[in-house]
């Protein structure tokens, strides 16, 4: 029974129900969409719980690790899924699908970036001031980033600094009164389980209410699709082996890779779901994408199996 119980609690098993019951349930999962705002709060709440600003001191021990994530996760990432984006989708009907792909980059990374390197024994204290930090670099970048892609006439950047608010700003200040020492083992001993299935909690409406997408539109799944194989295995390994290479240690190289191509597909869902609610198109690349970083780390590990074997 404990076997089965820790089976059912692992992260790659939740994920991969989420993924399976979100396309059974379709847009009867629209309840979950609507609360997914809160849903994503509470997972931020207890994603930050581990995360303490002392760390950060003397602050020149935090730039180095921001600015790399940041020109990684947003620059190199992030502009060239915009550009595949805009080649395909940049024309009536399929438009929608290019202010999806645009909500996906402007992006903070996604919180399993530390759960994936620490597995694959990155650099811990990279991955958590990564993440961390691009969560309130993306205060500026993701308004604008937005502003410049696609206009104030279809996302207010007040209406998105909102949402970013709700998800960053508050689950980080609730989350200062939660390490209380006298709160925090208790907070600690949940805080994977309440993590992993806030997230199934999102990524099920995700993938239902793109399930009619992706069984009637073949065609521009297999296009997003191909923009994130590109992406995130063909550039994520090329850059590994180009900064391997180049000397960089493998702690480093596994962190910052899996920092480039992680985006948090469960805010640019959010977002979707926010401003979008009648177009499931805009929230279809949130849903591929959620499937591709699923298997990424699985694809991952064997190729640094094979390419350090090799």
């Amino acid at each position: 029974m404990q076997q089965l119980l820790k089976i059912i609690n692992h992260r790659d098993f939740v994920l991969s129900l989420a993924l399976i019951v979100g396309l059974l349930l379709g847009e009867r999962a629209e309840f979950l969409a609507e609360i997914s705002v809160y849903t994503l709060a509470l997972v931020m709440v207890f994603s930050t719980t581990g995360f303490s600003f002392s760390h950060w001191w003397p602050l020149r021990n935090v730039l180095l690790p921001i600015g790399w994530s940041t020109l990684l996760n947003y620059l190199v990432f992030g502009l060239s899924i915009i550009l595949l984006g805009w080649i395909f989708f940049r024309n009536e009907p399929y438009f929608n699908y290019y202010i999806g792909i645009v909500l996906l980059a402007s992006a903070p990374p996604g919180p399993s970036v530390i759960p994936f390197a620490t597995m694959l024994r990155g650099d811990d204290n990279f991955s958590v001031t990564g993440v961390f930090g691009l969560h309130l670099v993306a205060m500026l970048l993701t308004p604008l980033m937005l502003f410049v892609f696609l206009g104030d006439s279809l996302i207010n950047p007040v209406a998105i600094l909102k949402i970013l608010v709700q998800l960053i700003v508050i689950p980080l200040i609730i989350s200062r009164f939660l390490r209380h020492p006298k709160v925090l083992p208790a907070v600690s001993n949940v805080r994977d389980t309440v993590i992993k299935w806030g997230f199934f909690l999102v990524i099920v409406p995700i993938m239902g209410m793109s399930a009619s997408v992706f069984f009637s539109e073949p065609g521009p799944v297999l296009i997003i699709s191909a923009i994130f194989i590109l992406t995130m295995y063909v550039m994520g390994f090329g850059y590994h082996v180009l900064m391997d290479k180049l000397g960089y240690r493998r702690p480093f190289l596994i962190s910052s890779t899996l920092m480039m191509v992680t985006k948090s597909s469960a805010f640019s869902a959010v977002a979707a779901f926010a401003f979008f609610r009648t177009e499931p198109m805009v929230a279809l690349p949130s849903a591929v994408v959620s499937v591709f970083v699923t298997l990424f780390i699985i694809f991952y590990s064997l190729f640094l199996k094979w390419y350090e074997k090799k």
